[in-house]
């Protein structure tokens, strides 16, 4: 192998461009990358109006205020509900026992406020009940409500009233 010292080896370019390319084109043009980014912030913004606002317009909430275990066949639970004042509510209340299990279980309805205009803007309200119960309770709560139909019976097939 004869080697010719005159011509010298090609000067080595290390550049990144070198090895992996240069920039490629986008397939999109920066014009239509902008209205998809508009459009996107459009929607993920209405989405959030969405949820914030569908949330708020179902004001149901329900929260327990005391109760009294009288013995190991009754017990008396008062809760606090708020909720439109044309709406009929239903509501799970029970009584458990020391290891969590339900001793009593009662479905109060509450329909919708007599005279609305009374009621002024104060939406939340106390309601107690009575419960029978198959054995000592340790506490009782309220543990849904949820929004019926007006002309709708209550669908209480699955719960028992002790």
């Amino acid at each position: 192998m004869v080697s010719n010292s005159n011509q010298a080896p090609a000067p080595a370019d290390n550049s990144v461009a070198t090895r992996y390319g240069g920039a490629k084109k986008s397939r999109i043009s920066k014009k239509t990358g902008r209205i998809i980014a508009i459009i996107a912030l459009l929607a993920a913004i209405a989405v959030t109006f969405w949820f914030a606002f569908s949330a708020s317009s179902s004001m149901l909430t329900a929260k327990s205020v005391g109760y009294q275990i009288h013995n190991e066949s009754e017990a008396w639970v008062e809760f606090e509900l708020t909720k439109e004042p044309e709406e009929t509510v239903a509501c799970a209340v029970r009584v458990l026992t020391d290891t969590a299990a339900v001793a009593g279980y009662k479905t109060v309805v509450i329909g919708p406020d007599e005279n609305p205009d009374a009621a002024g803007k104060d939406l939340t309200k106390y309601y107690e009940t009575d419960l029978r119960t198959d054995q000592l309770g340790s506490s009782g709560e309220v543990d849904t409500c949820w929004y019926i139909e007006e002309k709708e019976a209550p669908n209480i097939s699955n719960f028992r009233d002790y």
